[in-house]
């Protein structure tokens, strides 16, 4: 037995198998976010994209299923689960995953709806399973477990502060913490002159002492600029205990994804004697656009997305990474720096760096020396199932 009880319900659910089910999948929460100031919808169009059959939406040919839950009659809930057996292989594990989580404040609702979850994987031949998440390492994952003043920024999650009572009641155990931090870049001057003392220590320190070039992204060699940021991407975060290397053709969907708001003045390399060593990706927050599209692009959305796109005043540190033998040098710093300028520049008020995980220390010491502010908690946990 995998969870919940065996006490009569008035709760039933159903596997996803049409476009009508998908379609009520995807639009369900409007009813747990038509209240929240701080949601921001996502895009259905994208959504329907992602979950394309055809398109092996949960990764490296995995299994997946989606479930709706009703409660007398009407729709309460929604999850997915799923398996990739390429993260199992490289980890030298047996987990799935649960996605996709939404519900109303009701246990009986969660319990049937992880229920499902957790029978699909165990089926599988799975031993446990972790979550929330969803197919990519980079987005919206975890649950929300302490209060927010604002929206999440892109690829950050925004839950009710219920959920983590629903899993947890469950059975559901911690598995680990994300942050993100926020800076009010007013605070630190137009020529960045009141920034904290230590950082600016450790940046003269990395100026006089490594012979580092900072460059810019280049959008006429594009292909090679994201072949090179993978390669350092996975090469940055192996040492990560749940880290498993990203695939080329994924980072790069990922990557296509974003190139029209990629600023290269915020998108850095750093180099010594010529070997490039570190990477930083800064990128505007376009969930300050989706915000005002009630998830339509169709059919003035887009004269919406160009009008906020102006408009747009917090930039997002998404990506940073320095290999390892070139760390503890304030190269990163120096990147980050550099990134900061322009941002100031490009008269951006605040910045947030997201999502840093609790077993990431260089990030988070970081994030120390700029005086960030930690602003929200994420939370994923896990759950092994009973032999």
């Amino acid at each position: 037995m995998v969870g919940g009880s065996s006490v009569p319900t008035r709760v039933i659910v159903r596997q996803v198998e049409d476009r009508r089910g998908l379609l009520a999948f995807l639009r369900f929460p409007w009813r747990i976010y038509a209240h929240d100031p701080n949601w921001v919808p996502p895009l259905i169009a994208e959504r329907l994209d992602r979950l394309n059959p055809d398109k092996d939406p949960f990764g490296a040919q995995g299994q997946y299923r989606l479930f709706l839950a009703y409660k007398d009659g009407e729709l309460a809930g929604t999850v997915a689960a799923f398996v990739n057996p390429q993260h199992n292989a490289y980890l030298g594990e047996e987990m799935g995953a649960f996605g996709f989580f939404e519900a109303i404040d009701d246990q009986e609702v969660a319990d049937r709806l992880l229920d499902a979850a957790c029978g699909a994987v165990a089926n599988w031949g799975m031993k446990g399973i972790r979550g929330p998440t969803t197919d990519s390492f980079f987005d919206a994952p975890g649950i929300l477990v302490e209060p927010t003043d604002c929206p999440p920024v892109m690829l950050e999650a925004h839950t009710p502060l219920y959920y983590r009572d629903l899993l947890e009641r469950y059975g559901f155990e911690k598995w680990r913490d994300t942050f993100a931090w926020r800076v009010d870049l007013q605070q630190l001057g137009t020529n960045l002159e009141r920034l904290p003392p230590q950082l600016l220590r450790v940046l003269d320190a990395a100026r006089e002492k490594q012979r580092v070039r900072i460059r810019k992204l280049r959008f006429d060699e594009w292909d090679r600029e994201v072949e090179q940021t993978c390669r350092l991407f996975n090469a940055t975060l192996n040492h990560l205990p749940e880290f498993a290397p990203i695939e080329l053709s994924a980072f790069r969907r990922f990557a296509d994804q974003l190139r029209p708001l990629i600023d290269p003045d915020m998108a850095l390399f750093a180099e010594v004697d010529g070997r490039t060593v570190g990477y930083l990706v800064a990128i505007p927050d376009v969930n300050q656009i989706l915000k005002h599209l009630n998830g339509r692009l169709y059919p003035i959305g887009w004269l919406k997305f160009w009008w906020y796109r102006r408009r747009v005043r917090v930039v997002s540190f998404k990506l940073l990474g320095v290999l390892p033998r070139y760390r503890r040098r304030g190269i990163d710093t120096l990147m980050y720096m550099e990134a900061l300028r322009a941002a100031v520049a490009k008269g951006y008020r605040w910045l947030d760096g997201s999502l840093s995980s609790e077993n990431n220390p260089t990030v988070q010491r970081l994030a120390q020396r700029l005086g960030a502010e930690r602003y929200k908690h994420y939370r994923l946990y896990q759950r092994f199932f009973e032999s």
